[in-house]
Parts: C-alpha cells; sequence; structure tokens
C-alpha cells in the first residue's frame, strides 16, 4: 500500500512540474519573445487624446466601441491639442502581460438603482486584458498595445483573455501580429 501511494505522489508531483505549452488559437498562449506588432499604413490619434482604439479592422471613436467584442486600443505617450501621426513601421514586442480590470457602474442615478434594485456589488465590468509594450527606434512614443472585452457580457461562459486570432480580428488589416514561424 505505501508502494503506491509513493507511486501516486511521485506520479503528481512529476504531473506538476511538467511544462504545458499552449498554441496561439488558445486564451493561454505564452507570445515568444521575438514576436512583432507591424503598422501597415499609418493611424492618427485624434486631437487632446493619447490613444486609438481599433475593432473588426477599423478605428472606433471613443464611447462607440462595442465592449463586449475584441478590441484593442493603441497607445502614444503624450496628448496634443491636434490629431498625431503613427506612420507605418515594424514595433518589436518587448513584454506582454495580462490582467483583469472591473469597472464598476458610473456614479449618479443608475449606480443608485443598480446598488438599491439589484443588491449587488458585482462590477458592471470585466476586461480580461492583454498589454503589448511596444518598442521601435523610429517612433519611441508608441508604448503600448491593450487588446480586451468585456466578460462579464451575457453568453461569454468562462471569463478569458483573447486568443491569437481574436486579437488579429481586432486589428484587421491595420497591424499585423507576428509571431515566429513555428509559432503561427
Amino acid at each position: 500500500m505505501k508502494k503506491v501511494l509513493l507511486l501516486c505522489l511521485a506520479a503528481m508531483l512529476w504531473s506538476c512540474d511538467t511544462p504545458r505549452s499552449y498554441g496561439p488559437e488558445t486564451p493561454y498562449y505564452r507570445f515568444p519573445a521575438d514576436s512583432r506588432l507591424v503598422l501597415n499604413r499609418a493611424v492618427e490619434i485624434p486631437a487632446d487624446w493619447a490613444t486609438l482604439r481599433l475593432q473588426a479592422g477599423k478605428p472606433v471613436p471613443f464611447g462607440h466601441v462595442s465592449e463586449y467584442a475584441p478590441h484593442c486600443i493603441l497607445e502614444i505617450d503624450s496628448v496634443r491639442p491636434e490629431p498625431q501621426r503613427v506612420e507605418p513601421d515594424s514595433f518589436a514586442i518587448v513584454k506582454v502581460e495580462r490582467s483583469m480590470s472591473t469597472l464598476a457602474v458610473g456614479a449618479g442615478f443608475l449606480f443608485f438603482v443598480n446598488s438599491a434594485w439589484a443588491n449587488s456589488d458585482r462590477p458592471g465590468q470585466m476586461f480580461y486584458k492583454t498589454v503589448f509594450w511596444l518598442k521601435s527606434e523610429r517612433q519611441p512614443g508608441v508604448k503600448w498595445l491593450t487588446c480586451q472585452s468585456d466578460q462579464y457580457a451575457a453568453g461569454v461562459g468562462i471569463p478569458r483573455h483573447l486568443t491569437v486570432g481574436e486579437i488579429r480580428q481586432a486589428l484587421g488589416d491595420i497591424f499585423t501580429l507576428e509571431l515566429p514561424a513555428a509559432q503561427n
């Protein structure tokens, strides 16, 4: 009996130490160090903003993004009173971070109604974010690309991060997410 228990314990410990490899079709994919983000055509950051939202391959004005569908936000390091142009370029992805961010329903009457009538302190939204830290010698002010969707939407199922395919769908042909040949 002791030998069986030791064998089971050894098997459990061995299985915990086995590295797992998830492909790009899963939300658990680990982006390789030599991945790149290529901007195929110039985009314009609106005046008084430092971000540009992209969904279904098109720039989308702030407030018009369907938060339940995959979308990405390109971010630069400065806000200016005039539009800012980001030129076609190849950006090294120097770091990838995944996180979750909850956003409660805003203050005011709707917040009161939600709290009083729904009797819930659950956040109104939960974004599963994948943040790409970008680097370019030609355009050092281009800093991040955040790809996300609201995972508290009805019918979502188990909350998760976006897959490579969903990120590419959000970017369309504006950006190309390049992975090493063996990882595509």
